[in-house]
């Protein structure tokens, strides 16, 4: 029983700096990625009931017909919009295979039951991804 506690106290230390990294990733990342640059867009969307131009149509008053070079520029500016939050993600999704003990993320999100479900669910509202 003892050897069990001492093991189980060396396991949470060896993990403790990489889940604290973790957690100033996630904290940190996502303040900067995402809620602060929409914080403001908030305000901006109630009051004028728009955001910005769309990325489809510009400042036009339809999209422009289908073409490569519509297809092209809109994934372009799709790229633009989106790519610090695609790195945080991959940042996010590789610290938690280094970080987390898989037999943790397994007891906690594996099952297939109401719990698991919810906080599955739960634990991806902050992210926004």
């Amino acid at each position: 029983m003892r050897n069990e506690r001492a093991l189980n106290v060396g396991v949470a230390n060896r993990y403790a700096g990489g889940i604290a990294a973790l957690a100033l990733i996630l904290v940190f990342g996502l303040y900067y990625v995402k809620w602060d640059p929409y914080y403001d867009k908030a305000f901006i969307a109630a009051a004028q009931h728009s955001i910005s131009p769309s990325i489809v149509s510009g400042k036009g008053a339809e999209a422009p017909p289908p073409s490569w070079e519509a297809a092209w520029g809109y994934a372009w500016a799709y790229g633009k919009s989106i790519w610090q939050a695609m790195v945080l993600g991959l940042l996010i999704g590789a610290g938690v295979q280094v970080a987390v003990p898989r037999d943790w993320l397994a007891r906690v999100f594996g099952r297939m039951n109401f719990q698991g479900v919810a906080l599955a669910g739960l634990s991806s509202v902050p992210l926004m991804m």
